[in-house]
């Protein structure tokens, strides 16, 4: 019987009313082995072929390699430092918080450094769930996400499992948080990047699937007509066969208590019902495993008011991250969140006594997380073990101010790395090269610029010295005089100085960028010098002890830029530390950051408040003053 042509869009069955949905190219199935589909490899994982070899460019052509130097902000000191050796890892001894993209962060971190990775990425399930800060960095990032559907987010998420899979030590392992919309999809993917564990569950790969039941049915859930969705799903691989993995317990509960009926002379539980006879103390027991269903774990939609609570609806509770990270390391262990988010990672490794390194690629994020450790630190740490110091560092989005702060040669380097190039001191006037191509830096300060003098040193350097004819001057400005000498050079003027051609790029120009922007197209973005927010802070006193305080006048330097966020700390010492409630607040109706506030103080006198303002360019200043509280 010849077979008919089936439309591929949909297929009408006889009798029945309802249509197979459209079965796009995602859900074709891939070459079989035996009777499970496998594809050769993930997704974004391209092969490039020239002149026969086929080379493997590991998501590459997807996400090309952008190198560019981290800038430290801000270092948060306890105390502590010498206590802790500087390594490849951590190579001023502190714990790391990064700001700015990931995938460019961890391939510039050295392999097999992390014990347990934990991570929360954004679900896909839509643009506006997941943008929870609203800086630019976020915005940008998502809306890159969701253009390619299900297929680009996988992709996405595909480059930076392949990174964290390289940064894993042999005995390190992962854990996936993820919701219905996307756990299955992204299980095939990390199959075939860390192993699907096969028959044996002790090889490397796939572990379990943890289910974090919630159990909340309450409120507007109760009025789906459907069964109501109560859990997420946390997918555990692990990298080797050889993993580190501590068994858990959960505590005695009346019911398992009531088992012991017996009591001996010195008044202990036991029970000797079991096969044999064979007496089993309470007091020895550890109680009864906890295995692959979490249901003693409350989200904050059933417990919002809880005092870990931040404020953004993504947040998750440290008990369920205690729980993955005391199970999966040890202490002074190494843990990463590369989607850290408020930041109850870092703060859980922080209590429990293990080294951390995070990520986020909102600013407001980061500011959230640094002032929360900060006050965990203050509040809970400290007594029971030393306490390492921790770093703020930003990739591709940079302070200029604090870069002006740096010493010349310090800050040069820095410049001929954003640039792409290899800084060398070859000569006073030749400060590096970019492929081939000699480098010249400006000072340091954004009120210098280069003059005419400057472009005839270099000239004469790079045809000297090097014997090329050209070169490029960095620097913040240019003066009248040195354009129109860079325009004179760039004739032919004599065979001593032969075409030397000057190209002069400010910093904050495309022309400095480019490098970066022309690796990829979506990468225009991933260079820029940013300015602090200026802050200006009116109050008054509307009853006893009790103030207003307004930021409304505040303003963004930076183009295009508005205030994202605003954090209070009323009882400001030496390092900022926000007063609880103050740290992210929104309006609830509008989303927008809430910038008139009111505190009671204690009592009166002279009090130190400390406002830290963030915009969504990435741009933060904290401003400190000193009142008289009546």
């Amino acid at each position: 019987m010849k077979k008919k042509n089936l439309d591929p869009v949909a297929i009408q069955i006889p009798g029945i009313e309802t249509e197979i949905p459209k079965q796009v190219d995602f859900y074709k199935l891939p070459v079989r082995f035996g009777a499970v589909p496998v594809d050769e490899a993930p997704l974004g994982w391209e092969l490039e072929t020239r002149r026969h070899e086929t080379k493997v460019t590991k998501f590459e052509y997807a996400f090309p390699r952008i190198y560019l130097p981290f800038q430290e902000v801000q270092r948060v000191v306890f105390g502590h430092s010498e206590k802790f050796e500087p390594t490849d890892l951590f190579p001023k001894g502190a714990n790391r918080l990064f700001f700015g993209d990931n995938l460019h962060i961890m391939r510039q971190l050295p392999s097999k450094s992390i014990d347990l990775i934990y991570i929360d990425p954004p679900f896909f399930s839509g643009r506006n769930y997941n943008v929870i800060f609203g800086d630019k960095n976020e915005v940008r990032s998502f809306t890159d996400i969701w253009e390619g559907g299900m297929p680009g987010y996988l992709i996405w998420l595909n480059a930076r499992l392949y990174e964290m899979k390289r940064l894993l030590k042999d005995t390190g392992s992962i854990y996936m948080h993820l919701d219905w919309h996307a756990s299955h999809y992204v299980k095939i993917e990390m199959d075939k990047i860390f192993g699907s564990g096969g028959s044996n569950t002790s090889d490397a790969g796939f572990k379990r699937e943890i289910i974090w039941s919630t159990t909340d049915t309450s409120g507007f859930k109760s009025q789906v007509k459907n069964w109501v969705r109560s859990h997420d799903s946390i997918l555990f691989y692990t990298k080797s066969k050889e993993f580190k993995f501590k068994k858990l317990y959960w505590e005695h509960n009346p019911d398992y208590i009531a088992r012991f009926k017996k009591t001996d002379k010195a008044g202990r539980l036991y029970r000797d019902d079991r096969p044999g006879g064979r007496k089993q103390y309470l007091d020895q027991t550890k109680g009864k495993m906890i295995g692959d269903v979490w249901d003693d774990i409350d989200s904050f939609q059933q417990a919002s008011t809880n005092s870990e609570y931040i404020g953004y609806p993504t947040q998750k509770r440290e008990m369920l991250v205690q729980r993955i990270i005391e199970a999966s390391s040890e202490e002074n262990d190494v843990i990463a969140d590369f989607f850290c988010g408020g930041g109850t990672t870092p703060a859980v490794a922080q209590r429990l006594n293990r080294r951390w390194i995070v990520c986020d690629q909102s600013r407001i994020a980061v500011a959230v997380t640094a002032d929360r450790i900060s006050r965990l630190v203050e509040d809970k740490i400290g007594r029971g073990f030393p306490v390492p110091d921790f770093t703020v560092e930003h990739w591709g989005i940079y302070e200029a101010p604090i870069l002006e702060k740096l010493k010349k040669g310090d800050f040069r380097e820095f410049v001929v790395k954003a640039f792409g190039g290899k800084a060398e001191s070859i000569s006073p006037n030749i400060h590096g090269t970019r492929y081939g191509v000699p480098l010249y830096v400006g000072e340091p300060s954004r009120n210098t610029r280069i003059t005419k003098d400057d472009v005839a040193r270099f000239a004469q350097a790079i045809f000297k010295e090097r014997k090329t004819n050209f070169g490029a001057m960095l620097a913040w400005n240019f003066s009248a005089d040195a354009r129109k000498a860079a325009e004179i050079l760039s004739a032919r003027e004599n065979k001593r100085i032969d075409f030397v051609r000057l190209n002069l790029m400010r910093l904050e120009d495309e022309a400095f960028r480019e490098h970066v922007v022309t690796k990829h197209k979506d990468y225009g973005e991933l260079l820029t010098f940013i300015q602090p927010p200026e802050v200006r802070i009116a109050y008054e006193r509307i009853g006893k002890c009790k103030y207003r305080f307004d930021v409304s006048e505040s303003v963004s330097l930076n183009k295009d830029g508005r205030i994202a966020n605003v954090q209070w700390d009323f009882d400001y010492t030496y390092r900022f530390s926000s007063t609880k409630g103050f740290t992210f607040l929104r309006d609830k109706e509008t989303g927008l950051p809430v910038l008139v506030v009111e505190y009671e103080f204690a009592n009166a006198g002279k009090k130190k408040i400390a406002c830290s303002v963030q915009d969504d360019q990435g741009g933060e200043r904290t401003q400190i003053m000193e009142i008289e509280i009546k």
